[in-house]
């Protein structure tokens, strides 16, 4: 299988959509720029968690991103809302973006089902690779990730013209 921090794997970000939540503009509008700059058309923002969860019930994106400590609702309450028993919103990948990431803090983000950690500040390469990893890994029900699109293109054989064939 192809390595994700090799950029060898071909992701649709066109069909992908991000919620990014941060309390900070300038975080926000980072994020943003460089999901726009992996091809990403839908990037959604949210400045805490109380706001993020309404947005995340009505509009169900792909992927979250997702800072710790906000105003009106932590990332971590935002993380335990989304992941609740029987929520809709339980299968959404969330990847934690934070500055205060300490080694309890990421053994809680875990068990509460962040798929990712990373911490601030934070380079396009490393966003992309985790992103990568995400949709390796995502598995969601029948419908095909983008991965898994592309990879079914690019699997596919390679048509052949009628002077490519050889007679024997």
């Amino acid at each position: 299988m192809p390595s994700a921090g090799a950029h060898s794997i071909p992701l649709d970000f066109a069909a992908i959509s991000f919620l990014v939540v941060d309390d900070l503009p300038f975080t926000r509008r980072i994020v943003r720029s460089m999901l726009h700059g992996f091809g990403s058309r839908e990037v959604y923002e949210s400045a805490n968690g109380a706001e993020a969860l309404e947005f995340t019930r009505t509009a169900m994106p792909n992927i979250i991103i997702t800072d710790l400590a906000m105003p009106i609702c932590d990332g971590l309450k935002f993380i335990k809302a989304i992941r609740a028993p029987g929520a809709a919103t339980g299968a959404i990948p969330i990847i934690v973006l934070s500055g205060y990431l300490t080694k309890s803090a990421a053994v809680e983000l875990k068990r509460c089902g962040a798929e990712e950690l990373l911490a601030k500040p934070i380079s396009p390469k490393t966003l992309y690779d985790h992103i990568s990893r995400i949709m390796l890994r995502s598995d969601q029900g029948s419908a095909p990730t983008p991965f898994e699109q592309n990879q079914r293109r690019d699997a596919a054989p390679p048509k052949r013209k009628a002077s490519d064939l050889v007679a024997i």
